[in-house]
């Protein structure tokens, strides 16, 4: 019997209607396996970055170097465990969490581009002390991060709005599939398993529920 909780029901299938989907919708569990030791990656080297900059903190900084990557991490451990455990993870969902995650993080990688491009007047020069590294012209001198942790945080951020962004392209795939069969008058047959863990968790809440009233 599946136990929504017990980690004895690992399978890289996971749920069923995205393993089935298609040869590339079966690997969304290791996409977001991906996101999450790019999240990892992008919490260490941010804060790196933040001890760096001593005096010339910023809560923009902040939110952009650790908030960002630690709601990512927060989001693919519930995201896994759906895929993986509870083997049930709505495509609906799925697609709204990884295009918001694909947008922020295609937006602070263009910022910091963008900043230290090459430019020598206007607003995007005016960032190149807060957004880039050590060395550069008209970055900071004194603090902040070497052109190594800088460039290692953005293919960080890069590749996680990539991985995003593919799999909420593969939770559309899934989602259309469900459409379609719905409007074919096909019913979705659910994992014997799946079945089995709601019945039992089903079964538990009720003898809770008992107990309580005796």
């Amino acid at each position: 019997m599946l136990d929504t909780f017990s980690y004895h029901n690992f399978s890289w299938q996971g749920d069923l209607r995205w393993y089935k989907a298609s040869k590339y919708t079966r690997y969304a569990p290791v996409v977001v396996l991906a996101i999450l030791f790019l999240s990892i990656a992008e919490i260490a080297f941010g804060s790196i970055w933040i001890a760096n900059l001593g005096d010339n903190m910023s809560v923009p900084k902040i939110i952009q170097t650790l908030l960002i990557p630690g709601c990512s991490f927060f989001n693919a451990i519930p995201s896994l465990h759906l895929h993986l455990l509870l083997r049930i993870n709505p495509p609906t969902m799925a697609i709204w969490f990884s295009s918001i995650f694909a947008f922020v993080y295609f937006f602070s990688t263009l910022l910091m581009l963008a900043s230290c491009g090459p430019s020598a007047n206007g607003v995007v020069n005016s960032l190149r002390k807060s957004e880039c590294y050590v060395g550069i012209e008209g970055g900071p001198k004194t603090y902040g991060v070497t052109k190594g942790i800088w460039a290692a945080f953005q293919t960080c951020n890069l590749l996680s709005a990539i991985a995003y962004s593919y799999h909420a392209a593969l939770a559309y795939y899934v989602l259309r599939g469900i459409n379609q069969r719905k409007v074919a008058g096909i019913e979705e047959v659910e994992d014997p398993e799946v079945i089995a863990a709601k019945r039992a968790k089903a079964q538990a809440e009720w003898i809770k529920m008992t107990y309580r009233g005796l």
